[in-house]
């Protein structure tokens, strides 16, 4: 009975799809890593193992890498890219969520072009060290013809920046000028 209840409950929750999606190492993995670890959607055994495999092929030192929660093929760990598109699933007391991650390399953008065709929001990502870069472009560009009608733009990363309001509002602008040709208009921009 007690399953029954489970599955009934997350049953009528609504569903969101959505993709992290932009330029090489603006911080897409590691976006969802923090979101699945900061929402308690993280098995424990699997929490050590990420710890463990952070030490060995971690990019962050001696802090847990967040980005090795989604990027699971081995090629992903040893080169430190995503090559994949990788689905990841949580939920909250209102919503179930589905999230995939898609690479930012330009010879994997077919693979960001599969992973964007089933989602109804785009968090494109921005280094703010680099600005609106190719990838980003190209991944505005076919999140706008798959018709996905909410976008997120998140600058990443201000803090290399020291936090410099002048830098924000440079790539803000960059942003919304190029997507106003696309027909696009961002849900949110921060």
């Amino acid at each position: 009975e007690d399953i029954l209840a489970y599955l009934g409950q997350h049953e009528r929750k609504e569903l969101l799809r959505f993709l992290t999606c932009g330029n090489v190492d603006d911080g897409k993995s590691t976006l969802i890593g923090r979101l699945l670890h900061d929402s308690k959607m993280i098995y424990e055994d699997h929490l050590e193992a990420i710890t463990r495999d952070s030490k060995k092929v971690g990019t962050t030192g001696d802090d847990i890498d967040l980005a090795l929660l989604v990027d699971g093929l081995q090629a992903e760990r040893e080169q430190g890219i995503t090559i994949d598109v990788a689905y990841r699933y949580f939920s909250t007391a209102k919503r179930k969520f589905i999230i995939a991650d898609t690479p930012g390399h330009e010879q994997y953008t077919r693979n960001m072009a599969t992973g964007a065709s089933t989602c109804d929001l785009a968090i494109i990502l921005v280094d703010a060290r680099y600005g609106v870069q190719t990838q980003t472009r190209r991944h505005s560009f076919i999140a706008s013809l798959l018709g996905i009608k909410h976008i997120v733009v998140a600058i990443n990363k201000m803090d290399l920046k020291d936090f410099d309001e002048g830098v924000f509002e440079s790539i803000k602008a960059d942003y919304l000028k190029f997507a106003k040709g696309l027909k696009l208009q961002p849900t949110s921009l921060h």
